[in-house]
């Protein structure tokens, strides 16, 4: 049906997609490119670290872009999972090196302030592409990378990946302790981004 590059001068990658009931695609990944094809009104137009995420919506025909935006800080930032509700909004997720990494909504759950060197984050971005409805960073003091994410009907997101965190976040937890250096975890947040239930599943449970 159809087939495309994407991408820039240097380095870009493709990571995760998902697709609306017209036939639409959206896409995340990682880039290296500061001339990385955008469209649309973009929430980020502008290329600001070493290693940015992108989000983007191909229309169905795949000859064209409905939009294309940067997503990151002034540090390396890897969009990991994508999921699109039936509104159009994207959610997004992924790690991110940067302290400025953009931040909207209400954070009171996790806060507004990156705990180490490499956290996760969510992110759910309009129909347009063109503003967050919220951005939240998702980890404890360690390392912790989301891998991917699931959105319901209500516009709740579920994201799971693995944390080194002994602090991350928790609520209504089956599991509160983690009892390996690396767990897996899911976390649910409500459809706007300011609660969460998350449980660690130890690595071991799933190998």
């Amino acid at each position: 049906a159809y087939s495309t590059l994407l991408g820039g001068e240097n380095s870009n990658s493709g990571t995760a997609i998902a697709v609306d009931s017209s036939g639409s695609a959206y896409v995340t990944g990682w880039t290296y490119s500061s001339d990385f094809p955008l469209a649309g009104t973009s929430f980020q137009s502008i290329y600001r670290g070493m290693q940015d995420a992108f989000v983007l919506k191909l229309g169905a025909a795949g000859s064209a872009l409905t939009y294309s935006t940067f997503l990151g800080g002034t540090g390396a930032d890897v969009g990991m999972g994508i999921a699109v509700d039936s509104s159009g909004n994207a959610y997004v997720t992924g790690k991110t090196d940067s302290a400025d990494f953009p931040l909207s909504g209400d954070r009171s759950l996790f806060g507004s302030t990156k705990k180490a060197l490499t956290d996760g984050f969510v992110a759910k971005l309009n129909s347009t592409g063109s503003a967050l409805a919220y951005s939240l960073f998702l980890g404890g003091n360690d390392v912790d990378i989301p891998h991917g994410i699931r959105v319901n009907a209500a516009g709740e997101a579920f994201v799971v990946g693995e944390t080194a965190s002994g602090n991350f976040p928790m609520i209504n937890a089956f599991q509160g302790e983690k009892d390996s250096y690396r767990a897996a975890f899911v976390t649910k947040l409500n459809a706007a981004g300011s609660n969460a239930g998350s449980g660690v599943s130890p690595s071991k449970r799933l190998a």
